[in-house]
């Protein structure tokens, strides 16, 4: 089985994932990394710096310091502490081919996809919506990671809203792409318990590895079923949206108990 990844540049979470990942019996499948933008176009970076200050000024020191730390980390492509802090550095250690494109359905994309005759695609936290060119590109499927329960939840920031909701649990979930945003029928989705004092970062934490064992299971279906697996209705009438957070929905998020990092941040 040949395997493509298509994932964003991201320093906090993505590289503990990819390195559990190719850690795994997978790791002789995934044929190459397509790394995106942090960010899609239409989100700059002063967007993201005002989306971050809503979440308070404390919090948004904390995380500009710890991106700062984790960038300049990342530069020196080596694990260290036990982690890796990039993408790229995980992609190297494992000896992984990794591809930077700005567009992910530029004709760029679409031949570096093409060389690898994927049999299966995965979007694990990808920055832009793929093209219905790039979605049937593989033998058997592109597939989406989203870490909440589908159909609840769908769209951004599900750690947030589940914590704010009070759920008591949440979800991984592996499911088909189509041309809508987390709608596909559903091949694996595993559960996870939320704890009572669980954060957003110990939340995503844990969803993003919990991403590992979800893959793996997906994997070994599609082998079994030949690329044809059984799949669970994704059922719109069941389906909840939620955007990214108002100043007012943090405001309430805090004043429910809830934190983004731990009790003082």
């Amino acid at each position: 089985m040949k395997i493509v990844i298509i994932t964003s540049d991201e320093p906090f979470y993505l590289p503990l994932t990819f390195h559990k990942l190719l850690e795994s019996s997978a790791s002789n499948s995934i044929k190459r990394i397509i790394l995106l933008p942090p960010t899609a176009k239409k989100r700059t970076w002063k967007t993201i710096i005002e989306e971050q200050m809503g979440f308070g000024l404390l919090y948004f020191i904390y995380r500009t310091v710890q991106y700062m730390v984790f960038k300049v980390l990342s530069r020196i492509n080596l694990k260290i502490k036990g982690r890796y802090y990039s993408i790229e550095a995980v992609a190297k250690a494992y000896k992984v081919g990794l591809s930077k494109v700005r567009n992910i359905n530029s004709d760029q994309a679409l031949d570096i996809i093409r060389q690898e005759k994927p049999d299966l695609m995965i979007s694990l936290s990808a920055s832009q919506v793929f093209s219905e060119k790039v979605i049937n590109l593989p033998k058997w499927a592109t597939l989406n990671v989203h870490n909440a329960p589908l159909p609840k939840y769908q769209g951004l920031m599900p750690s947030f809203w589940v914590l704010y909701h009070g759920e008591k649990e949440t979800a991984t979930t592996v499911h088909l792409m189509d041309k809508k945003i987390d709608t596909g029928d559903i091949v694996v989705q595993k559960k996870v318990p939320i704890s009572v004092d669980e954060t957003i970062d110990s939340l995503i934490k844990k969803t993003k590895l919990l991403t590992v064992d979800a893959l793996l299971e997906t994997f070994a279906i599609f082998q079994e079923y030949d690329g044809k697996p059984p799949v669970m209705a994704n059922r719109p009438e069941e389906a909840t949206y939620f955007g990214f957070p108002s100043k007012n929905d943090i405001k309430e998020f805090r004043r429910r108990g809830k934190r983004f990092l731990c009790r003082h941040i």
